[in-house]
């Protein structure tokens, strides 16, 4: 049996609203998910350490 690790990053970031469509909070977490998501930008979520609050490694077994 192969083995991976599985790492989990958390961030949180305040958005500007001045560039998004909309000026709620829910909308740019919409907007962010559909048009900026973070497999195609990952380095736009990862660019500043201060709003990394979590990292986890977890050994995960594939077959």
């Amino acid at each position: 049996m192969t083995q991976k690790i599985r790492v989990t990053v958390v961030t949180e970031y305040t958005p500007n609203l001045d560039h998004y469509p909309d000026d709620s909070v829910e909308e740019a977490a919409a907007f962010d998910e559909q048009e900026n998501n973070f497999v195609e930008y990952p380095t736009t979520y990862l660019d500043d350490p201060s709003e990394l609050v979590s990292v986890t490694y977890e050994v995960v077994p594939t077959e």
